[in-house]
């Protein structure tokens, strides 16, 4: 069944309301936009398995390890074993 053009445009215009009424309806819209984390996550995993020319275009548009924000277990336990070799000392 086709999707009429002005019900797409008084959607895209009313989005803010569509969206509050999937999450009171449905209720799991919001944790995706308020999660942030997987969007790091799915960028850190970019850029550490991107190579040649995709690896030049993270480059260019700014993504890299420096302004990504992500945190992997690997990182916390390391950050976590730093801590406590220097409070033994």
């Amino acid at each position: 069944m086709p999707i009429e053009k002005l019900k797409v445009k008084d959607m895209l215009r009313n989005q803010h309301l569509v969206r509050s009424k999937i999450h009171e309806d449905i209720g799991t819209y919001r944790q995706y936009i308020e999660n942030t984390q997987f969007e790091h996550g799915v960028l850190t995993y970019v850029t550490q398995a991107a190579f040649g020319p995709l690896r030049d275009l993270l480059k260019d548009i700014g993504i890299n390890k420096q302004t990504n924000r992500y945190t992997n277990v690997g990182d916390l336990i390391k950050l976590t074993d730093q801590r406590t070799d220097d409070s033994d000392n």
